[in-house]
């Protein structure tokens, strides 16, 4: 995955010393931000463009050759008339051995999703861009899905997303709770209870925004493990929706994102929707069909013909 570090030459970052500093300020400054807090630095890449509809993305693991900050999404999201947000998970800079940890915040920040909630809303209300996007894959997905609860009025759209951090594979899962909070193994009973760490439950004490899952049928790890326990407790929700088809080479373990063709396609739908997600999410192929029965009928609809007939 390249990993459109766009922003590696960026003259001095607008600082501020600790996050109050930043929510109490006059303006907000476009362009790289740099806020100190609690000991790690919140980076955000600031774009905005005037518009009403205002984009939020997030990054999952990252490679090697990632340099941090990391911006991902800004290629797909070029020339956009919205207002874009981009932010780099602050834990990673806790260690070079952590290359995941699903913006779920760390020992120096144990209120990290509701710190960056209060980034994106002072953002927000300094453009006007309140038709809020949320946006991530895999564990951005995870982050996509926690940070949009707590606004009322957003859409997540989450490609592949993780729902429970637990339920993930323990060997990322171990490196979070090791590098990030100090902890030994991957329970995550002890984690304070500021930390969404498992969003079944909060979700299935219900939602007011609107959902919507991009998956991969081929993707099966996650589908077991992520998309139906999430669907068990939410699935027949007005306000859910889902595209799911087979994405990537039959090889490998099927996580794998959608064309970004696919995704631009609906960034441009959503752009321009003026909030109106559900029409826009209709119009760029989203089904209203979450049901985990609806799930298990499209992963069997989208497979091969020798696959179906072999079964």
């Amino acid at each position: 995955m390249v990993s459109e570090n766009l922003v590696v030459d960026t003259p001095t970052p607008s600082s501020f010393p600790d996050l109050h500093s930043f929510l109490s300020a006059e303006e907000v400054p476009a362009g790289l931000i740099e806020i100190q807090h609690q000991g790690l630095p919140l980076e955000i890449l600031n774009v905005p463009a005037d518009s009403d509809t205002t984009l939020v993305c997030f990054h999952g693991a990252a490679e090697k050759d990632v340099r941090l900050p990391w911006f991902l999404g800004q290629g797909v999201t070029a020339g956009l008339p919205v207002n874009r947000i981009f932010i780099s998970d602050p834990s990673l800079r806790k260690s070079t051995e952590l290359n995941l940890a699903w913006y779920a915040g760390s020992k120096e920040q144990p209120d990290l999703q509701e710190s960056l909630a209060d980034v994106v809303r002072r953002i927000v209300r300094a453009t006007g861009g309140y038709n809020l996007v949320f946006f991530g894959s895999s564990g951005g997905g995870f982050a996509t899905l926690a940070l949009s609860r707590f606004f009322p009025t957003s859409l997540a759209l989450a490609v592949n997303p993780q729902t429970s951090i637990s339920r993930f594979y323990p060997g990322a899962v171990g490196r979070y709770m090791t590098h990030a909070w100090d902890m030994k193994g991957s329970s995550m009973a002890e984690l304070p209870a500021s930390v969404a760490h498992d969003l079944v439950p909060a979700y299935g004490a219900g939602f007011d925004h609107t959902v919507a899952v991009v998956q991969n049928a081929k993707d099966w790890f996650h589908i077991q493990n992520h998309q139906l326990p999430f669907l068990e407790v939410v699935g027949d929700h007005d306000n859910l929706f889902m595209l799911m088809d087979r994405w990537g080479p039959d090889t490998g373990d099927g996580h794998t994102p959608p064309p970004k063709e696919l995704i631009r396609a609906c960034f441009e739908e959503l752009a321009t929707c003026r909030g109106d997600w559900r029409a826009g999410l209709a119009t760029a192929g989203f089904q209203t069909d979450t049901t985990c029965q609806d799930v298990k009928r499209r992963v069997v609809d989208t497979a091969p013909a020798k696959a179906v007939s072999d079964n």
